[in-house]
């Protein structure tokens, strides 16, 4: 088990900030008693990170020893923030003359890998950025890293500048979709073969419907309002050709406002969709979009990253560091994002940045922010299950070595005492380990609390966040929602609880169950019936349609409920009959499995000659198989590469 250290440890312009917080930002919650139900379990947390623009693109050029200082307070899991998360910045490369990008300490000037639309790539373009993240991939166990682009090379662009378009509007030429996907995915094809970086996602937009990248603005950025879906299909393809997809994948599409982020989400045709890893946004405004988001995406088997945020729209005299706890609460409670990334940690305004940099100097200090936040990623590590707690200033996990994480925020004025009921774990420790940041800026020690009769009691200091491990955590069965079956036979009649329902020949039939909004449904029935709906409508039924028709519904927490209608259409040429339960399904010397390919679900056979590579769910590649039965792959989804083809393969 990794030992932790409970020691004393040493953007841009949006929209009105939308009250998110609501409910996290008060005082205190006037209930102090917390249920910690671990049968509720939720996100599978994939880690904490940070981009790396435009600060990296200045200490880069530090020298060795102190970079290799600064990328320790980062990434050391025991003594620095251990960030595992990072986020590239493949500039676009102004055009030749302009002289305007000169934010971040002139860190926003990114070079871009090919200056002209004639000449070659130079890959010698941004030296300090990709030295930042080459050291980053040797030093941190695991990491993940994004690329993410803010605008596409000046000469792509309708205005001839990265910075926008004259009125904000849209700046990539119609014509050049395809060769910004070439652009982007022949740096990660670059960075993969000669670096040793393999991008997870391609982010092709930041904050792209947002309207305010104009030319000869301070950063690169680019209006991409319309058409988000024909740029994420080229980009797919493009990943694709080259061999890079499914381990490298798209990602979208980075809006600044969460709603914004589910509107055009709900847009992506399932061509996007299949080249989509997971759906990115960042918590600037927009939070009462945030249990939305979470829902849509979660329908369409897609994580959620909270890829980039701030104090943005921050007002009051709260502590900024307080109020940053507060959006991650929100972010990961009600968004439940499985990433939690910062703008950038060393921005040159103090609201902004968790480490203080000098570049003259190559140094660099820690502030308030930086302690808070390790009192989050010091302890809910990669891999850590976000649990249900009933209280929206605590937050709840289960790390992968078996101990209970709590997190509480105070920004109030007084102390609060909670009672954490624990009594739904079969086991639980004795005791916790604590830990506290308190204002102006420490994270220390502090006594143990005994945990007895399965509760814990505690005290939440005013102004700080405690953070309790208790380890030999133990328990919680999946607990799947109960199934409501609803159904209506045509349009002007109501709707019944029935789940056997008779129908005249000619009838349509509209069956709705809930939960009505949340989880992933996927439908069964006769003729090879799927669906991946919630609602399901039958028209102009005949016999040939009679038959069981099966809801599965998976809930945030992965578990399954189920409920079955039987439906018989009185047609006299087509009468039901029985289905015979007894019967076998040979499948000889292939491997018949369930397949989802891309939305899609049936049943698909495998020869027992055929090539396949395999993949997990995150892209990593597994194996190349030849006359390989797939059911004796270990109970799980997988995806398969079959020809040109990428299957999402359940393998039961």
């Amino acid at each position: 088990m990794m030992k932790r250290n409970f020691g004393v440890s040493g953007a841009v312009l949006a929209t009105a900030f939308v009250a998110g917080l609501a409910g996290i930002v008060s005082p205190a919650h006037a209930q102090t008693k917390v249920v910690v139900d671990p049968g509720k379990k939720y996100q599978v947390f994939e880690g904490w990170g940070t981009s790396l623009c435009w600060w990296a693109v200045k200490a880069g050029a530090w020298s060795e020893a102190n970079r290799s200082k600064l990328l320790g307070a980062i990434a050391d899991p025991d003594t620095g923030l251990g960030y595992t998360i990072f986020r590239y910045n493949i500039g676009g490369g102004d055009q030749p003359g302009h002289n305007h990008l000169t934010k971040g300490d002139g860190g926003a000037n990114v070079p871009g890998y090919k200056p002209t639309e004639k000449g070659d790539f130079d890959w010698t373009a941004d030296p300090y950025q990709r030295t930042i993240a080459i050291e980053l991939s040797k030093r941190v166990k695991d990491p993940i890293f994004e690329a993410f682009s803010n605008s596409p090379p000046w000469w792509m662009t309708k205005s001839g500048c990265v910075s926008g378009s004259s009125d904000g509007s849209d700046n990539l030429k119609e014509d050049y979709f395809d060769d910004f996907a070439d652009y982007l995915s022949e740096v990660a094809l670059h960075f993969k073969k000669e670096w040793g970086i393999t991008f997870r996602t391609v982010e092709p937009f930041n904050e792209p419907s947002a309207g305010w990248w104009k030319s000869n603005g301070g950063q690169e950025g680019c209006g991409f309002k319309n058409n988000q879906t024909k740029m994420i299909v080229e980009l797919g393809k493009a990943l694709q050709k080259k061999g890079l997809f499914p381990e490298t994948s798209v990602s979208a599409a980075d809006e600044t406002n969460i709603g914004d982020a589910l509107n055009q989400f709900n847009k992506y045709s399932g061509e996007a969709l299949s080249y989509m890893f997971q759906v990115n946004t960042h918590s600037y405004s927009g939070g009462d979009s945030r249990a939305k988001l979470f829902n849509a995406a979660f329908a369409k088997d897609k994580k959620v990253w909270q890829s980039e945020t701030g104090p943005l729209h921050k007002s009051g005299d709260e502590n900024i560091a307080l109020w940053m706890a507060g959006v991650i609460l929100a972010d990961l409670r009600d968004m439940k994002a499985s990433a939690w990334v910062d703008w950038q940690i060393g921005d040159p305004a103090e609201n902004w940045r968790s480490l203080a940099l000098n570049h003259s100097k190559q140094t660099f200090s820690p502030n308030a922010r930086y302690y808070m936040h390790a009192a989050f990623s010091r302890y809910i590590r990669p891999g850590s299950r976000i649990i249900d707690s009933d209280n929206g200033n605590t937050l709840a996990a289960l790390t992968p070595e078996g101990a209970l994480v709590l997190i509480v925020r105070n920004s109030g004025s007084s102390d609060v005492k909670y009672e954490f009921d624990l009594g739904e774990f079969v086991k639980i420790g004795t005791s916790a380990k604590v830990v506290r940041f308190e204002l102006p800026g420490s994270l220390t020690k502090q006594s143990d609390i005994v945990v007895s009769g399965k509760a814990l009691s505690m005290t939440a200091k005013s102004n700080t966040i405690t953070t309790m491990v208790i380890d030999g955590a133990e328990g919680g069965a999946c607990k799947p929602d109960s199934i409501i079956p609803y159904s209506k036979i045509n349009n002007n009649e109501g709707w019944s609880t029935a789940t056997e329902i008779s129908l005249s020949k000619g009838d349509s039939l509209s069956i709705g169950p809930h939960p009505w909004e949340g989880g992933r449904w996927l439908w069964s029935g006769p003729n090879s019936f799927t669906s991946t709906n919630r609602e399901i409508h039958l028209g102009k039924m005949d016999g040939t349609m009679s038959g069981y028709y099966k809801a599965v519904h998976t809930n945030a927490s992965g578990c399954e409920g189920s409920v079955t209608f039987k439906v018989v259409v009185d047609d006299p040429d087509h009468p039901f009959v029985e289905p015979d339960t007894n019967k076998q399904d040979s499948t000889g010397d292939s491997s018949s499995v369930a397949l989802r390919d891309f939305g899609m679900c049936r049943h698909e056979t495998f020869r027992s000659d055929e090539l396949l590579q395999v993949f997990d769910l995150q892209g990593r590649y597994l194996r190349n198989v030849y006359d390989f039965n797939l059911k004796k792959l270990a109970p799980g989804v997988y995806l398969v590469k079959r020809g040109s083809r990428m299957l999402r393969v359940r393998v039961p």
